[in-house]
């Protein structure tokens, strides 16, 4: 276990983002007069002492085990001239790695300008695997993973009244960090070597950046509006998940799969919405796009992260198979059209029928070298094409009707129904290009999806401050797939027939809810909710009969109350439980296959209470508290395969006092308590956390 104190660092950055807001703010709020300030800026500050797992609090509380410090939040509006104005929100949190400025100038009847940029961390706990009978667990790696999500953008608006309005923008997406990965390397170290287990840590790394560019082109007048848009896309990801198998052992060795993509994405859109008369009104609106993909990869084994293809290194084993020198592209073609109306006869109907078709042709080729060791760790290397051709055409239908006419209801039905074909050709050539070259597959499947969603909503007002809600959900789809042509149909029982095999596929889903609010006395408020979900999935294979093959049932139970026993204090409590269960075939098998595949439980609840109370004109204090509790999740098949599920119990307590020191000040002071157990996987998430906060508000 680690333990971290309370601290507060300082880091350059942050202190020059926070001083060049403080300084603006200033600039702008020295020409700001007014009666009653609307501008404001918070600066805030707070360190969590955490005993135990910091990954684990930082994934759960998506904050920082260490310390947080800048201006929380700032708001300045001030008019520049009569016609002009100018907002600006921003913030800027070290430690929590957070930052905001959002800059927008508007000038009447004129248009605008818009610039700024957003930066947040998303945190991520790199935990493997736990073995319960003898407590195994190995890390190899810092746990402490997180990822940091950027957008940077400039928007220009030409916006007159009465006339069409021009609006440009570009942005910059970027994702840069790590985070884990349930890929798990196997390992003998937890029983032997004939009894491996899936239990090692593994983790991605990330590096992903794209450029979006778009303009629209609209306007709006009396009896419709319409719209013109054009949107360029470029992306550039180089992606890896890094895997140890065998870890510590003699034999141990590293893959790092490696996922690189560039792309350019256009697309064409145009939006027209015409109201014919008082009671129709028709929406038409198509789109084009086209996206173009470079692809490149490699899947090595080597010593250590990042390898060189080496075809003799040391603890090369019998098929450690992995691929480099890949090199690829595709290209992907959509059509979308879609025509509309909403018809409102009178006051108590409305009709809204929809269609809507879709056509997507995609192409993809891609070459690579096949690696591979013989039971002799002689390298095995094999050039492979392959390549692809897909067609798909989508017909959809929807009609949608409201009903008002019964005082005191509504009535809502919507139906909807897809008729989907296409056609799927796939070749792969060993060896391309030599004397040695062979069509390993060569296949055409033609398939057919179709689909109906229905949906009826009712809701009942049978008095002031209560409602009653009830909703009905069934959605069904059949998927059928016929191989017209299939080079390895020959091997019936072979797995080089993935996926070939299956036939036939149908899904099934109904889900209904009911709800009630009501307004109890004055002071009591209640909110109710029941939700029952049941899908199945059901399979036929060639040759085979159709056999249930997943099902999933749902149960969800709500609770709010809110009471106000005073003017001046209110308390609500929230308790939401939940039982789900995930079942195959598989967990029925016997024989060499018995316990392989249990049950998937999610059955947990999450409860909150909180109340606040007015000490007196300026002072509040507000209490709150939270638990998450798993029950019965957790299912030891570590004799089998490994253990699954959870125990985890997770609590937070906090207390905070709020305090207006002026017309202007206020200070806000928050405590909270955080603990975290998971029995389940030897307490490696548990953590125990003390966390302060200040924050200061400052109105100008």
């Amino acid at each position: 276990m680690k333990s971290n104190y309370l601290s507060l660092p300082i880091r350059r950055p942050a202190v020059l983002v926070c001083a060049g807001l403080f300084s603006l703010a200033g600039l702008l709020a020295a020409a700001t007069k007014e009666a009653v300030p609307e501008n404001y800026i918070d600066f805030s500050v707070g360190a969590s002492s955490v005993d135990g797992s910091k990954p684990a609090f930082q994934k759960s509380l998506q904050t920082t085990s260490k310390s947080t410090y800048g201006v929380e939040d700032m708001y300045v509006s001030k008019q520049l001239n009569d016609s002009t104005s100018l907002t600006l929100r921003g913030h800027a949190l070290g430690g929590d790695n957070s930052f905001l400025l959002d800059l927008k100038i508007t000038k009447d009847d004129v248009g605008y300008l818009k610039l700024g940029y957003k930066e947040y961390r998303v945190w991520y706990n790199g935990l493997g695997g736990y073995y319960p009978p003898n407590g195994f667990y190995k890390q190899l790696f810092d746990e402490d993973l997180h990822t940091d999500r950027g957008n940077l953008w400039f928007e220009a608006g030409f916006t007159p009244e009465d006339k069409p309005h021009f609006v440009f923008r570009y942005d910059l997406f970027t994702r840069k960090g790590t985070k884990d990965s349930t890929s798990w390397g196997d390992t003998a170290l937890a029983i032997n070597s004939a009894n491996t287990r899936g239990l090692l840590p593994s983790f991605y790394s990330l590096d992903e950046t794209r450029h979006q560019l778009s303009g629209v082109v609209s306007q709006k007048r009396e009896s419709d509006n319409w719209e013109l848009g054009v949107r360029y896309d470029k992306g550039d990801y180089t992606n890896s998940r890094n895997e140890s198998r065998r870890g510590g052992e003699s034999i141990g060795r590293v893959i790092t799969h490696k996922e690189g993509r560039d792309y350019d994405l256009f697309q064409v859109r145009g939006l027209y919405v015409n109201q014919i008369q008082e009671k129709l009104m028709v929406t038409t609106s198509v789109a084009r796009t086209k996206i173009d993909s470079t692809l490149s990869g490699t899947r090595i084994y080597g010593m250590d992260y990042d390898p060189v293809y080496d075809p003799l290194f040391q603890n090369r084993q019998q098929r450690d198979e992995g691929f480099f020198n890949l090199s690829g592209h595709t290209e992907m073609k959509q059509s979308v059209g879609t025509i509309s109306a909403m018809y409102t006869p009178n006051e108590q109907w409305t009709f809204v029928p929809t269609v809507r078709l879709e056509n997507i042709d995609s192409d993809s080729m891609a070459e690579f070298v096949e690696t591979n060791f013989t039971s002799a760790r002689v390298a095995d290397n094999t050039e492979l094409e392959s390549s692809s051709n897909r067609s798909w055409k989508n017909l959809t239908g929807a009609f949608e009707a409201r009903y008002k006419g019964i005082k005191n209801m509504t009535f809502n039905f919507k139906a909807e129904w897809n008729h989907s074909t296409g056609d799927l050709t796939e070749e792969e050539i060993d060896e391309p290009g030599t004397p040695a070259a062979a069509v390993t597959i060569d296949r055409d499947t033609e398939f057919k999806r179709d689909s109906q969603k229905y949906s009826a909503t009712a809701n009942w007002y049978p008095a002031p401050g209560t409602t009653v809600a009830a909703q009905y959900y069934f959605k069904a789809r059949q998927n059928d797939y016929n191989s017209t042509r299939d080079s390895t149909s020959p091997a019936l029982t072979s797995g080089d027939r993935y996926p070939a095999y299956i036939a036939n596929q149908d899904l099934e889903t109904n889900d209904f809810n009911v709800r009630l609010s009501l307004r109890a006395s004055p002071k009591v408020r209640l909110v109710t909710r029941y939700d029952y979900q049941k899908s199945t999935i059901r399979t036929q294979d060639v040759g085979l009969a159709f056999g249930q093959s997943g099902s999933m049932t749902s149960h969800i139970i709500s609770e709010t109350v809110s009471y106000n026993p005073l003017s001046r204090w209110y308390v609500q409590g929230t308790v939401n439980y939940v039982w789900d269960q995930l079942t195959t075939p598989a967990t029925q098998l016997t024989g060499a296959a018995l316990n392989r595949v249990r049950n998937s439980d999610a059955n947990y609840m999450n409860f909150t209470l909180s109340s606040g109370y007015a000490l007196d004109q300026d002072s509040d204090l507000y209490v709150d508290y939270s638990l998450y509790r798993a029950f019965n999740d957790f299912i030891d098949n570590s004799a089998y395969s490994v253990a699954y599920g959870t125990q985890a119990r997770t609590q937070q307590v906090g207390v905070t006092w709020f305090r207006r020191l002026d017309s202007r000040t206020a200070l806000t002071m928050r405590y909270a308590y955080a603990k975290n157990t998971d029995d389940a996987i030897g307490g490696l998430a548990n953590y125990e956390a003390h966390m302060v906060y200040g924050k200061i508000q400052y109105r100008f």
